[in-house]
């Protein structure tokens, strides 16, 4: 199976990235702990930061100083879900 192209969700759903693991990207882009890309246990990473950036939603939410993190929550992990990570 070619995964060069493949989203976070692709992945997922091919069980190559385990459910606990986009939980625990998820937290890690939270609290803030984003200093490099996450290595998921397949080797792929990815990018938190760029991935919420660039996902349309998420960005808004994020930046907002009076919303909290149970309303980010959703958005982050829809952004990181539609991410391309990159193979190692």
């Amino acid at each position: 199976m070619m995964t060069d192209l493949q989203t976070i969700q692709m992945l997922h759903r091919a069980n190559v990235i385990a459910e606990d693991e986009i939980d625990a990207s998820v937290e890690a882009f939270l609290n803030g702990a984003v200093t490099e890309p996450y290595r998921f246990r397949s080797g792929h990473r990815l990018n938190l930061v760029k991935a919420v950036r660039s996902h349309p939603g998420a960005q808004e939410f994020v930046g907002r100083a009076n919303v909290g993190t149970q309303l980010k929550r959703p958005f982050v992990r829809a952004a990181i879900l539609q991410a391309r990570p990159l193979k190692a």
